[in-house]
């Protein structure tokens, strides 16, 4: 007979590998994040058939398209697009993640398991100072979303949003034909400090070119506005998360 194993549930690391995690307990800190942000009016029907029934969509229907980049967080550095409704859940207003793509495999597991963001890797490019351009890609060289800021003016008064965000957590069950392990929703909140945002002209896209990522079920109708954020990030422990059976 062979030796019997020493792993036990109070030796598990944190997240999977147990013996070598691969990313590490919250609160995760993003130093220096830039996020560019466009809101736009989007088609009722097609963006109600990804929300769940327990939430609303804000009317009108809108949502937005955020190209992120964080140089320094707790789960190094990476770059984000976000595909988001806003909506009505339990009172208030949120954000519900309805598509996410990340560049490291440290974010998409971390966003993924977690928090039930429903993060994808993809090729991402954000660049410029004050004429920003980015790309989202996947796999890369098919251009999935685009999005271009001339930044004008900084906007006047201190600045620090909190970000409210609906997610919905589906963990598949290894049997045949079985429904989901896990199907709950999770509130999660990101906060912003040290913040400043500016202002100015510009444009995004959607290609709806396809059926693997379809980021055109949340077509651009109408350019509401967009801003570029600037600042520290900070999703704590006390705020992962609650939640709610789907």
């Amino acid at each position: 007979m062979g030796v019997k194993g020493t792993l036990s549930r109070q030796t598990l690391g944190f997240s999977m590998p147990s013996d070598a995690p691969l990313y590490p307990k919250p609160p995760y800190i993003y130093e220096g994040a830039s996020l560019m942000v466009f809101e736009y009016l989007t088609d009722e029907r097609s963006a109600a058939g990804l929300l769940p029934e327990q939430a609303e969509l804000a009317n009108p229907p809108t949502a937005g398209l955020v190209f992120a980049n964080y140089p320094k967080s707790s789960l190094g550095p990476y770059s984000e697009v976000v595909v988001y409704l806003n909506a009505f859940y339990k009172g208030k207003d949120v954000k519900y993640g309805a598509y996410l793509y990340v560049t490291t495999d440290v974010a998409m597991a971390a966003g993924r398991e977690m928090g039930g963001f429903p993060k994808k890797i993809a090729a991402i490019t954000i660049g410029g100072e004050n004429d920003l351009r980015a790309t989202l890609e996947r796999p890369a060289g098919h251009l999935l979303a685009s999005g271009s800021m001339k930044v004008s003016e900084k906007a006047d008064g201190s600045f620090s949003p909190i970000f409210d965000y609906l997610t919905l957590r589906v963990i598949p069950s290894p049997t045949k034909d079985a429904a989901p392990s896990l199907a709950e929703l999770l509130e999660t909140q990101w906060v912003v400090k040290n913040g400043e945002v500016w202002t100015g002209d510009g444009s995004c896209t959607l290609t709806g070119d396809s059926d693997a990522d379809p980021l055109h079920r949340v077509p651009v109708l109408e350019v509401r506005g967009c801003r570029l954020l600037r600042g520290d990030l900070q999703v704590s422990a006390n705020d992962l998360p609650s939640s709610e059976p789907l």
